[in-house]
């Protein structure tokens, strides 16, 4: 899965390039993940909200929330802790593991 945020056709072939080359990882630049339920007030407050990447999927509920935050909300919650040792076994990004627990167990709206 790629995304683009507006490139041009020539730069996302050099991004998809680059990408299967190893020379970039995509998955650095993602920073938060948050369910629909938390689009419009991330969308509000960008300028506000430090880091990359928001990456939104419209079929769970879930607050925006920084990946480097799961640690510590997994304290309290294991949906996040399990969360936090899953992106800790990708150098702490997000991935397709991630993804994949994150669609199985996250509140679906």
């Amino acid at each position: 899965i790629f995304g683009t945020s507006g490139s041009n056709d020539d730069d996302m072939q050099e991004a998809l390039d680059m990408s299967f080359a190893g020379k970039i990882n995509p998955a650095a630049m993602i920073t938060h993940i948050g369910g629909l339920d938390s689009a419009a007030e991330t969308l509000l407050n960008y300028p506000q909200i430090p880091g990359g990447k928001k990456m939104v999927y419209a079929q769970i509920s879930m607050p925006m929330t920084a990946i480097a935050d799961f640690a510590e909300l997994g304290k309290n919650d294991p949906f996040y802790q399990d969360l936090a040792d899953i992106c800790a076994k990708h150098n702490n990004l997000w991935s397709k593991e991630a993804e994949d627990y994150l669609l199985a167990n996250a509140k679906a709206i």
